[in-house]
Formats: C-alpha cells, structure tokens, sequence
C-alpha cells in the first residue's frame, strides 16, 4: 500500500511539473508572438513611409560663360534599407511652365541610366545631382520625382516576409511627389554660377 502510494504521488508530482513546463512554453510562444508581431508592425511602418524628393535650392542662377556645369542636388528620404538607395531611380522632365527649352533637351526628359552629352543625373554622396552644361541663354523650369521599388530584409524567414508583404501591399513600390526647380542661365558679368548643393 504505501509502494502504490509513493507511485501516486511521484505521477502527481508528474503531471504537475508537465503542466508547468506547458503552462511556461505556451507563455514563451505568446511573448514571441507579441515580440514577433511588433517587429513586424514596425517594418510595416517603416516601408508605407512616403518617399520625398527635396531640393535644397529651387532657383539658381547660371553664367552661361561658366566652364563648370550647372549642378542641382536632389535628395531623397524615406528609404529603409541600403538596397533601396541603390536601386532608387531619378527623373526629370521640362516642366510645361517653362516657355521653351534647352539646348539639345530630350523630350521625354532623363533619368538616372538615360542622360546626354549636355545633361546627366549622377549619384553623389547618397543624392542625385543633376549636371547641365547649357549652350542657351533663358529661363528653364524643370521638374524631378524618385521612385523605388521596396526591398525587404534578406534575413527574414518566409512566412515573416509573406505577412510584410500581405500588409504592406499597393506600398510595395514607391514615388516621390513631383519637385519643381528653376533655372535662370544668362551672362552674369563675370560672375560664377552659384550652386545649388547642400551640406552634411
């Protein structure tokens, strides 16, 4: 009789400890849930941040006797990752405020990979800088804008990166509002251009 009762007791004592360990692995598994769900909310987050195109300086005066080109820096915000800096894409176009336009402009504008002999769009130091070498005297409007295509993090597992997917959606590309910015090119007496950069 007592043998038989040291075995119920010792299977008490059992089944007890089993509650306990399920009790503290299901309130493990909720806290790495709460953990996993707050990352996740923060990524979201993070990614349906606009993208914005700034220009530092939207009118600049150019000396067309300049022998250095005329230089606009834009610069982006609203990037999450390294991988979006990268990829990150400029445009600009002649804004249809602007009475006529430069010398040799494409009509449908330049971008990052498409720039001429005359105008380009370069990176520099994590902004874009458009390079103009103008050869006509007047006043030009342009207007610029980014887009990207957002990259998640590489080190997520599949059903983390299917659930950031799923809700950032319609967000997953991104585009800046359209920026105007103002070029008057004439002959200035002899004085250099003044350019329009900004400073880190």
């Amino acid at each position: 009789m007592n043998k038989n009762m040291v075995y119920f007791v010792m299977y008490i004592v059992l089944i007890v400890e089993l509650l306990i360990v399920i009790t503290e692995r299901d309130e493990l598994e909720e806290k790495e849930a709460l953990i996993r769900d707050k990352m996740l909310n923060t990524l979201v987050e993070s990614y349906k941040q606009p993208l914005i195109l700034s220009i530092p300086q939207r009118v600049s005066d150019y000396n067309i006797s300049s022998k250095e080109p005329m230089r606009v820096v834009l610069t982006p915000a609203g990037l999450v990752s390294d991988v979006e800096k990268k990829n990150l894409k400029f445009f600009i176009t002649i804004d249809k405020k602007s009475k006529k336009a430069p010398f040799r402009w494409p009509s449908k504008g330049i971008s990052l990979g498409d720039s001429t002999k005359y105008y380009k769009v370069i990176k520099e130091n994590g902004n874009a800088v458009f390079v103009a070498d103008f050869k006509r005297m007047g006043d030009f409007r342009f207007n610029a804008y980014c887009t990207v295509q957002r990259e998640f993090p590489s080190y997520l597992p599949d059903y983390l990166y299917e659930s950031l997917l799923e809700k950032v959606g319609e967000f997953k590309t991104a585009t800046s509002d359209v920026e105007s910015f103002k070029i008057n090119v004439k002959t200035l007496g002899g004085v250099k251009k003044k350019r329009a950069e900004i400073s880190f």
